[in-house]
């Protein structure tokens, strides 16, 4: 069954179109555009960074008019220089601006706008908030101040009262002298004013001299006062909490809504359109619609859809493809969603698991859904199946217990797998504990040579191994660490440390390439005399010719620095300066002859790579590209052949969907909930003065918990907690071989806030109690073995041995004369060429006989033929048809389909000019216009062997050589020809 759906898919692949969402939606957009005469020359703007600079520099140029405005940046800056940050508000600007490109505001954005738009809005909010937090506190501390006094008119002291630093006194005084809402609550409340402090016996100490007068004066004075203070906590206290909360972000609110005012405003300036609006746009042009009419504008019909996935598809994308999957099933036609809800970790792009856990299945029906669990690993090896099964069946309960979040066990209700692999595979997980002088993170990072030289004892490559951290700040430390060691002589003979990772590949590590930049910073600007000097000094290392670096910084004179470059440069900057950009690389690469440098092709691959983009994206000019790489480009990384023998650094994130031999996790120690990175969120209320303000922006923190907002809170660290705990199981799930983890030892405490903790409270459990080892502190499971399985044998990759530039003026010349240019007769030879070309066009496109007379009118409508031409050519067509193998291909008896694209063995495209099938049985036959060779059997015998890995038997080939009429079996082994037409048969000799 696998085989023929296979067979099926692959023979109806021109139908078949693959699409990101984004790019689908871009296509519909386009097309809605055109359709409805609204201007469609707007610019699609990727880099969405540029825009932002842009927006942000016309923000400021409002400071000091923009009253508000002045005031919210004044604002930022002072918490800067409290929180001792920079001066320039720039770079907090730009990170601060990513909140407007988030799902989460977008889906907000209107109401926002129309709030803030109110006269006043912000200062008459800043004063009901203000209002309803000063009430709050100085009702507090009214009362305080008035015990305080009391005790002190009494003249007692703290020594007087019983609990010393917590004592009644204690905390009376310091409610006295309260600042904030949050010290009050309930952890700074404390359980004493709730419980002890109300009876009288608990003011005094056991040695005090004025006990009887303290109980009196407290039970008739101080614990009233008390009782006013509590009511005044219970009553008030979530709403000055409240309000104190959304008054800390205030100045970001204002900011948001300034900065989505001047993007608006710039992008219609500009008649621009952001890669991230398409979504956004494509919603409200559907407005709810059940069959949009703006997908019917895209020119294609599609039956079924398939999103693969899809637990990181956000709601908005659902929402505008939702439509096309609903009128699909309602016309009868079946559509796929593939996706896993553990592996839902892109949050952070607005990826949504709970569409797929729950929110399909609530919006499309039930009824109209069937669930397919794949239960079985075909990747990872028995001992990691099992550890991973047991590990996070018991991960589920116990982070449902920390936040009582049901949907953490649904979540992982199917995660156990099983697998028809026979190797056995090894699993160890190892807890570090902080020592007298290093953290444990230290401790790992020395472990991880160690781990490399264990594997490659075993003779297992490096290329196979992968080392998965959470940041990229974590990958540059193991890269720096390894570096080091090498270095410092600490590795061992005949074993290697070589890792590669996004860092390490990156374009401004590159000599070369930083050596082109330097050439183009001062061609763009000749008086940089740094650049001037350090193009003469990297030329100078690359040739070899450099004896002593001060040869070149000490020399001051401009045209002493350029005698050490080429004439070819130096002579001609001003014509090298007017070049496009693309070709002015090119030129600076054969000049410098920087394409014969062994070991930098890659990089200068891709930087011309990214030069070609940028050009056909942006303007043509050395200035905007010069600015785009220090801001966007010097940040590119080139792409490598897997066959580099070395261990490959990676974020889990990108690590998604891959598997590797051998995987170590070296930092497993992620916190579980949102630690100091707390994200902005968008939270209402229906209470007063909240309900009036609509939206409001809060930044995550435990102090949510006591707030109005309570609620979102507690939904944002569900899902925090549910997106990390998936973060695990993508970690742990990408190996096939063997799995080596290393985490911290949990501290006294034990509370479980990190993955670390929580892997360490798992493996004691029961189920994985026999491999751990107490002493040790390490969890182990199966032998550490060199798992060899066949490998399929691979494509050749090609090497270049240089980078090839030459200017396309030494390559291209007109031509100032031609024999039969102005010639009102076509020559002989061009109109048998022209005649062939025909016939090959006629052959491919009809499928039987019987729709000759429509594609021959086709191809006159459209121009290709002429009526002159026309009844030669059917005089052609006919003569090849009275072949009786040629016309037993036009038999109705077949399924034909023509133009077919094709895959064949070792990743090359092409495409079948006739596919014919009869059941299991199916004939290729191939139409070609030259003279017979190899590479035509050869591409043939491609075609045959594709077919029958797709199940079809028997299959047989031909090929047709239209200008001899000759027809050319192609069998599996030794090609047999059919008896050969006349040469001159058809007239088409060349």
């Amino acid at each position: 069954m696998q085989k023929l759906c296979a067979a099926q898919f692959c023979i109806s692949i021109r139908s078949f179109r693959s699409a990101q969402l984004m790019h689908f939606f871009q296509r519909v957009i386009r097309a809605f555009t055109r359709e409805a005469g609204l201007s469609g020359d707007y610019r699609l703007e990727v880099e969405q960074e540029e825009v932002v600079d842009e927006v942000i520099n016309n923000l400021m140029e409002e400071l000091g008019s923009n009253r508000e405005l002045t005031e919210w940046v004044v604002g930022i800056a002072q918490q800067n220089l409290v929180n001792d940050e920079g001066w320039d508000l720039r770079p907090g600007l730009r990170e601060f601006s990513k909140e407007i490109f988030k799902e989460e505001f977008r889906l907000v954005e209107n109401e926002v706008a129309a709030v803030a738009k109110q006269p006043n809005f912000f200062v008459n909010l800043k004063q009901i908030l203000t209002a309803e937090r000063h009430q709050f506190l100085a009702a507090i501390k009214k009362r305080a101040a008035r015990a305080v006094a009391i005790i002190q008119e009494e003249g007692w002291t703290k020594d007087d009262f019983k609990y010393g630093q917590t004592s009644a006194f204690s905390f009376m005084l310091r409610l006295s002298k309260l600042k904030l809402v949050q010290e009050v609550d309930e952890e700074g409340l404390g359980k004493r004013p709730l419980n002890e402090f109300q009876n009288s016996l608990n003011w005094p100490s056991s040695k005090t001299a004025y006990k009887v007068r303290m109980e009196q004066v407290a039970y008739e004075q101080l614990i009233p006062l008390l009782l006013e203070i509590l009511d005044i906590h219970q009553k008030g206290f979530v709403r000055a909490l409240s309000a104190e909360i959304v008054l800390g972000n205030l100045n970001e609110f204002g900011l948001i809504a300034d900065i989505a005012r001047k993007l608006k405003e710039y992008k219609q300036e500009n008649n621009m359109m952001l890669l991230s609006d398409a979504p956004y746009f494509l919603n409200s042009v559907i407005d709810g619609s059940d069959t949009p009419f703006v997908y019917e504008k895209v020119g294609s019909f599609y039956k079924n859809f398939l999103i693969d996935e899809f637990q990181d598809t956000s709601g908005l994308q659902w929402k505008n493809f939702k439509p096309l999957i609903v009128n699909s099933l309602d016309a009868g036609y079946s559509s796929m969603i593939v996706g896993d809800v553990k592996q839902a970790i892109y949050r952070w792009r607005s990826g949504d698991l709970f569409l797929l856990q729950s929110g399909v299945n609530t919006e499309i029906g039930e009824y109209r859904i069937q669930p397919y669990v794949l239960d079985k690993n075909y990747r990872s090896s028995r001992q990691i199946v099992a550890f991973n099964n047991a590990v996070f069946q018991a991960a589920a309960q116990l982070v449902q217990k920390e936040i009582g979040a049901a949907i953490i066990p649904e979540v992982y209700k199917d995660v156990a797998q099983d697998t028809d692999k026979k190797q056995e595979g090894f699993v160890e997980v190892a807890f570090l504990s902080d020592d007298a002088d290093e953290k444990w993170k230290a401790i790992a990072l020395q472990h991880i040579p160690l781990f490399l030289e264990r594997l490659q004892t075993l003779k297992i490559n490096l290329k196979d191994i992968a080392i998965l951290v959470r940041t990229n700040d974590d990958g540059q430390q193991i890269v720096q660490h390894l570096v080091e060691f090498k270095h410092a002589g600490k590795g061992k003979e005949g074993f290697r440390y070589d890792v590669v990772s996004n860092e390490s590949l990156r374009l401004d590590g590159s000599g070369v390439v930083n050596f082109l930049i330097t050439a183009l910073k001062y061609l763009h600007n000749p008086d940089d005399h740094i650049a001037c000097a350090q193009l003469s000094y990297e030329y100078a290392r690359f040739n070899h010719t450099l004896t002593d670096l001060h040869q070149v910084f000490t020399v001051s004179n401009q045209t002493l620095i350029e005698g050490h470059l080429p004439d070819s440069f130096t002579s001609h900057k001003a014509r090298l300066k007017k070049l496009p950009l693309f070709e002015l690389t090119e030129t600076l690469i054969e000049i410098f002859d920087l394409g014969n440098l062994t070991g930098e092709l890659e990089y200068l691959q891709t930087l011309q790579n990214e030069v070609l983009n940028f050009s056909n994206r942006e303007r043509n000019d050395m200035g905007a590209f010069l600015d785009w790489w220090e801001e966007v480009g010097h940040k590119k990384s080139i792409q490598i052949s897997g066959d580099v023998d070395a261990a490959q650094i990676i974020t889990v994130h990108k690590s998604k969907g891959l598997q590797f031999k051998y995987v170590l996790v070296p930092f497993c120690s992620w916190e579980l909930d949102h630690g100091s990175k707390r994200p902005m969120m968008w939270v209402k209320s229906d209470q007063k003065p909240f309900d009036a303000a609509g939206v409001l922006p809060v930044k995550y923190s435990s102090r949510l918990e006591e707030s109005f907002f309570k609620d979102a809170y507690e939904e944002e660290r569900k899902r925090c907690y549910l997106d990390n705990l998936n973060l695990l199981y993508v970690a742990l799930t990408r190996a096939e071989h063997g799995l080596i983890v290393t985490a911290p030892v949990p501290g006294k405490n034990k509370k479980l806030n990190n993955v670390g903790t929580l892997l360490h409270d798992i493996v004691q459990q029961p189920a994985l109690a026999t491999g751990w080892r107490a002493p040790e502190q390490v969890w182990r499971a199966g032998e550490w073995t060199n798992y060899k399985e066949e490998q399929n044998s691979s494509v050749a990759s090609l090497s270049l041995k240089n980078y090839a530039s030459a200017s396309w003026g030494n390559k291209l010349v007109i031509r100032h004369h031609s024999a039969g240019h102005f010639q009102l007769e076509e020559s002989e030879t061009t109109t048998r060429i022209k005649y062939g070309i025909h016939l090959h066009t006629i052959f491919s496109r009809i499928r039987y006989k019987d729709d000759l007379n429509e594609t021959f009118q086709m191809l006159q409508q459209s121009g290709i033929m002429n009526e002159q031409e026309k009844p030669v050519i059917r005089q052609l067509v006919d003569e090849l048809f009275a072949n009786e193998t040629v016309a037993s291909w036009f038999d109705k008896a077949w399924e034909v389909r023509t133009e077919v694209p094709v895959l064949l063995p070792g990743g090359e495209e092409s495409r079948m000019d006739r596919l014919m099938l009869k059941g299991r049985q199916a004939v290729v036959v191939d139409f070609k216009t030259g003279t017979p060779t190899n590479a035509d059997l050869h591409q043939v015998n491609g075609y045959l062997d594709t077919l029958r890995k797709m199940n079809f038997h028997p299959v047989k080939g031909y090929l047709l050589y239209i200008r001899t009429g000759e027809v050319v079996q192609v069998p599996p082994d030794k090609p047999a020809k059919s008896a050969k037409q006349n040469k001159n048969q058809l007239g088409l000799e060349f």
